[in-house]
């Protein structure tokens, strides 16, 4: 299964510091019925702290603390040293409801260990103490963050569709907005290190989306 490879790769590139690039498969879209053993079951209010955390994963956590807790990523991509853990989100009938991704890679000079240096989330139930979640326009937004900024703006040619990303970079945050109609409304957050650009990754959280600036 091409799945169970690109997460066999991507493992072994965590442990190993593989150098290897792979091509990510995840479907933002599609809803999708998940094997046992994907990211525990969705339910309940789950806090978004900026510049810190997303639940029980935080900023500069050791990533085998992290599958101590997640378990195995559902999807990933690896380059470099670096790499995307994708975990999808499940409802009690094993539908996907979303994906939690975190961002890793070598902690130090030495090249030992990884830690997770970006946190991204696309379902619900996540929310900052302010409220703020997937789902909320981009006037929300700027009236708890008035400061944030355009940082990256990506189109689909498939979908006729275009993502712009939004970093409050000052408070370690930043939001996916996509337009339907005359709404604009949220559909990923990012939680990054304060006073660092949202788009300081090498590797890409938007399969299927070219980025335009």
């Amino acid at each position: 299964m091409r799945q169970f490879n690109i997460l066999s790769v991507f493992l072994l590139a965590l442990v190993l510091g593989c150098n290897e690039p792979n091509k990510k498969t995840t479907e933002e879209d599609k809803e999708a019925r998940l094997p046992a053993g994907a990211f525990p079951e969705y339910s309940g209010d789950l806090m978004i702290v900026p510049g810190k955390s997303i639940d029980k994963v935080f900023l500069g956590q050791d990533m085998q603390e992290v599958f101590k807790i997640l378990g195995n990523p559902n999807d990933g991509d690896a380059a470099m040293g670096k790499a995307w853990g994708i975990w999808y989100l499940r409802d009690s009938t094993d539908t996907k409801k979303g994906m939690l991704s975190v961002y890793s890679s070598y902690k130090d000079s030495t090249m030992v260990t990884k830690d997770v240096k970006q946190i991204v989330v696309s379902a619900s139930n996540y929310r900052t103490d302010k409220g703020l979640r997937i789902g909320v326009s981009l006037d929300e937004i700027k009236a708890v963050f008035p400061n944030v900024k355009k940082a990256e703006i990506y189109v689909s040619t498939v979908k006729k569709d275009t993502l712009v990303v939004y970093d409050a970079e000052d408070e370690g945050i930043a939001f996916d907005v996509r337009n339907k109609g005359d709404h604009f409304f949220t559909t990923a957050i990012t939680v990054h290190p304060k006073k660092v650009s949202v788009n300081s990754t090498y590797l890409t959280i938007h399969p299927g989306w070219n980025k335009v600036q």
